[in-house]
């Protein structure tokens, strides 16, 4: 939840700074994007589309939110979804690593991209100074390996930089800016055990935007 709100922070703040006023997201998740979009940048938002393939999580969503009326949830895959018109911004925050296809995903949406448009995506960084640490110490025999943890959220696969930049950037996409979210020296059960106060739990957040590579997750914005 931390780094949902963190990758939301990074990216709102980059958007009020530009005219983007059309976004789509894909999947709900735990509503932290969808309500950092609409409290930060509700005034100058034309449309807001949200797609989600759960109904569940859609009704769940609908009933739970105080929705403008600049909001649109559409129940959907990502993969069957459609449309004509054209965003400002696509935003998919911890969704390639769940997906089938991440390159037909990120290919698919960049379709419904304005020409000045941005796509932003994050994902788990498999590369994170933690996992590189559990490997080391011989509590990690694949920084790669999906844990129980990870399956139980649905993830297919783990991302490193390279790898991730090298998807975009087969996908026809350029990079125009990459920043680590959440420096994670510890595992989170080790971490929760420590008690760490609020500001030095923001300082590996402030820290881990000049180290990507070994950042718990990776946040990149993306262009035509």
């Amino acid at each position: 939840i931390l780094m949902l709100s963190w990758y939301g922070r990074r990216m709102t703040k980059t958007l009020k700074e530009s005219k983007a006023n059309t976004i789509i997201s894909l999947g709900i998740g735990h509503r932290v994007i969808s309500r950092k979009i609409i409290s930060e940048l509700g005034q100058q938002i034309e449309k807001y589309l949200i797609i989600e393939g759960s109904p569940g999580i859609v009704k769940e969503f609908k009933d739970n939110t105080d929705m403008p009326p600049y909001v649109d949830v559409v129940n959907s895959f990502f993969e069957t979804f459609d449309t004509t018109e054209k965003f400002d911004v696509i935003e998919m925050g911890f969704v390639l690593e769940h997906v089938e296809d991440p390159l037909f995903i990120i290919r698919k949406y960049a379709k419904y991209l304005q020409p000045d448009g941005s796509i932003f995506i994050a994902v788990p960084n498999a590369k994170s100074l933690h996992r590189l640490i559990g490997k080391k110490a011989g509590m990690l025999d694949n920084i790669y390996r999906l844990s129980s943890h990870d399956l139980s959220l649905g993830h297919k696969r783990y991302f490193d930089m390279d790898s991730i930049v090298k998807l975009i950037i087969s996908s026809g996409l350029k990079i125009v800016n990459i920043e680590g979210n959440f420096l994670k020296p510890l595992s989170t059960t080790q971490i929760k055990t420590l008690n760490l106060p609020p500001e030095v739990i923001d300082s590996l957040f402030l820290i881990g935007i000049e180290y990507p590579e070994i950042s718990n997750a990776l946040y990149i914005q993306a262009a035509l």
